[in-house]
C-alpha cells in the first residue's frame, strides 16, 4: 500500500504545538538560570582574584592556585548544568501534564 502525504500536511495540532512552546519556553527558561549562575560564579572569582597580591606567590603556588581556579570553574559548570537540567525537567512535567 503507497504512503500517501495526507498524514503529513506539516500543520500541527493545537495541542502539540503548544506543548512545544512550553518546551521551548522551558529550553529558554533552563539557559538563562544556567547563564545567571555562571556570570555570578565567574564574577565571584573574579572577586576572589583581584583580592590577591601577586607579590606574595612563591612558584610553588602556582599548582595549587590553578588546581583551586579549575575546581572552582568545574563546580560553576556542574552547578549551572544541573540547574538547567531541573529547570527543563519542571518542563518536562508541566508540559506532559497539559
Amino acid at each position: 500500500m503507497p504512503m500517501s502525504n495526507d498524514d503529513d500536511n506539516g500543520h500541527m495540532p493545537f495541542t502539540r504545538r503548544r506543548n512545544s512552546e512550553v518546551s521551548r519556553n522551558f529550553h529558554r527558561l533552563g539557559l538563562l538560570v544556567a547563564g545567571i549562575i555562571v556570570t555570578v560564579g565567574l564574577l565571584l572569582m573574579l572577586k576572589d582574584a583581584l583580592g590577591l597580591r601577586l607579590g606574595d606567590l612563591i612558584p610553588a603556588d602556582i599548582p595549587i592556585l590553578a588546581s583551586g581556579i579549575a575546581i572552582g570553574l568545574t563546580g560553576i559548570g556542574s552547578v549551572s548544568l544541573a540547574a538547567y537540567g531541573i529547570v527543563r525537567a519542571i518542563g518536562w512535567v508541566i508540559d506532559k501534564s497539559i
